[in-house]
């Protein structure tokens, strides 16, 4: 995978709970008691964490968001939008932008909370003292470019106080391994939301564009992180695959529990900005097979998914599938996770691999054979229904 994580290696002592923002956690008991990682993976996962504060990057401060308010003038972007997209829309771009990155301490709350249950103060901590702050300033460029509009800080204070205030339910899983897979996700569609912002802005307000893109980074930076945290867990304890697949089935963007009335319009803020949502499923899988061990693994998550959204291979649904795949064992798998690779235009990735099944190499007919199955399960395999990148589920 190439990931940082995989050149670390362990501490030689337990790393202990801090007790800066603990006060903050709500006291939540585990829900699930299947989760149980061997200390060396929590070291390895503690290490991590640490190398993540000691390294953060080129955090985004607001000296630097102040320094270039007044260059952050969008008011000249509406003729420059892509045809069909009106004022309004682009506002409301913004606007789902803003509120959405300035409810962090309740998008923190749930995940610490969830953390401090099953004792992984690795996550804990990185949650509360470096993923907050680091996303404290992401909102600021967005408020500085309504401003700009004409929305006066007494309307966009109000309107932040009450989403800050929603209460977020979330509905994809307590463990860690499905904190770190949902956040994955989350942070990869919010990348792609404000680098179309960035993409918007780029020819009439090239400021607003830039500041938009170095929240992009920001939120790359974050997904990446989250990557290589759920691969450790995966890696130490394979079953959690499955808490994966729950995370997926069950994902949806923070906006659609505490902005819906925002949230709804996504799918036509996503049309009239002429986004590419084939390569954002592209990107999504890629992403998600960079944490996988092999193309079997790939395969297993998949039917997992398909299996729970009642996804069907022709005439015959996943479950059926999965269920006679479980019997038959890894081959099986391998296959499936080839062909959402092919379905995805990534073939590559299993083609250069040294891990890709080896079912029907080396035999000229038995080749043939797979190639045509693979194809045909490729052809079945609907990538929007699969995987939470629909519309209705971004930004």
């Amino acid at each position: 995978m190439g990931s940082l994580y995989a050149a670390l290696k362990p501490p030689t002592t337990t790393s202990k709970t801090i007790a800066r923002g603990v006060s903050k956690v709500f006291v939540m008991p585990p829900t699930r008691t299947d989760y149980q990682l061997p200390i060396a993976a929590e070291r390895r996962l503690d290490l991590f964490v640490r190398h993540v504060e000691a390294n953060p990057g080129n955090l985004i401060t607001a000296s630097e968001v102040s320094e270039l308010e007044d260059a952050m003038d969008v008011g000249s972007v509406e003729p420059t939008l892509p045809a069909g997209m009106s004022g309004e829309d682009f506002t409301g771009v913004l606007k789902l932008a803003l509120l959405t990155e300035c409810a962090t301490d309740t998008y923190a709350h749930a995940i610490a909370s969830r953390a401090h249950a099953y004792d992984a103060t690795w996550l804990e901590r990185f949650t509360l003292e470096t993923w907050a702050p680091d996303e404290h300033t992401h909102h600021e460029p967005f408020g500085h470019m309504l401003r700009s509009l004409g929305f006066s800080d007494a309307e966009m204070d109000r309107e932040m106080r009450e989403t800050q205030e929603q209460i977020y339910v979330h509905g994809a899983g307590d463990t860690p391994a499905h904190i770190t897979a949902y956040a994955m996700i989350q942070e990869y569609l919010t990348d792609h939301w404000h680098g179309l912002i960035g993409t918007l802005t780029r020819e009439a307000a090239p400021v607003a564009s830039k500041m938009a893109s170095r929240v992009k980074q920001r939120e790359t930076l974050h997904a990446m992180w989250y990557r290589d945290m759920t691969a450790m867990q995966v890696e130490a304890d394979p079953s959690l695959l499955s808490h994966v697949a729950e995370a997926v089935v069950h994902f949806h963007m923070p906006g659609k529990i505490i902005l819906p009335e925002l949230e709804e319009h996504v799918p036509h803020l996503l049309s009239v900005a002429r986004a590419d949502l084939d390569e954002l499923v592209r990107g999504l899988i890629r992403l998600v097979e960079s944490l996988l061990p092999d193309t079997r693994s790939a395969g297993a998550l998949l039917m997992e998914v398909a299996s729970a959204k009642g996804m069907r291979f022709g005439p015959v649904s996943a479950g059926q599938v999965h269920a006679a795949l479980g019997r038959l064992g890894g081959p099986g798998y391998g296959l499936i996770g080839e062909a959402l690779l092919d379905r995805a235009g990534l073939s590559y990735l299993y083609r250069k691999s040294d891990t890709a099944s080896r079912w029907g190499q080396g035999d000229p007919f038995t080749g043939r054979l797979r190639a045509m199955l693979r194809e045909w399960v490729a052809s079945q395999i609907d990538l929007r229904l699969g995987f939470p990148v629909m519309p209705d589920a971004a930004p």
